[in-house]
């Protein structure tokens, strides 16, 4: 029997709705498809209550970062005036999953992020291109690349947009942390 795969979705204040869909829906349907629950997934709010997303539909979560949720995969998804929602709630609650072994990545502008809780230091990172040059100048040790995701890294981060879903399947998307040091 295959065990279930837990996705915690880290939805930050004004995150962009596409790259969270395209994130969600290929789990979804690789459920409906298979007839099986290989994935289950969960969400967190700062506060654990509903969360608006930039394009101003108000989603529901199952929790708050101040919960320690068990989760396989841990994303942050974030989007327009994501300077505005970084706070050390939001930086603790992922240094405290990372300190139990959880598996990071953030989309679209949540490189920003991960940034300031020090993850990406060193690494290579891909964010949306309307945030380049001002992520560049604020992390110069963080390389920023013009890719749509980056997968081999301790940390997976993605561009934005659909990128979730632009993944090429000869790669390592399904599993990239599949040999990566934690």
């Amino acid at each position: 029997m295959t065990k279930t795969e837990t996705y915690l979705f880290y939805l930050v204040e004004d995150f962009t709705h596409m790259p969270f869909s395209c994130a969600v829906e290929p789990l979804r349907l690789a459920n409906h498809l298979s007839g099986k629950r290989l994935y289950e997934w969960k969400l967190a709010s700062e506060n654990g209550e509903t969360v608006r997303a930039s394009n101003g539909i108000t989603t529901l979560v199952d929790h708050s970062f101040d919960d320690r949720v068990k989760s396989d995969r841990l994303f942050v998804m974030s989007g327009i005036n994501t300077w505005k929602h970084i706070n050390r709630g939001l930086i603790s609650a992922l240094r405290r999953e990372r300190s139990h072994g959880a598996r990071i990545g953030g989309m679209c502008s949540a490189a920003y992020v991960l940034a300031h809780a020090g993850f990406l230091d060193g690494c290579r990172a891909a964010v949306h291109w309307e945030y380049h040059d001002s992520f560049m100048e604020e992390f110069p040790d963080v390389s920023v690349v013009r890719n749509v995701f980056v997968a081999d890294e301790k940390f997976i981060t993605a561009s934005g947009g659909t990128a979730p879903a632009e993944s090429d399947p000869a790669s390592d998307w399904r599993d990239p942390w599949a040999g990566a040091g934690q």
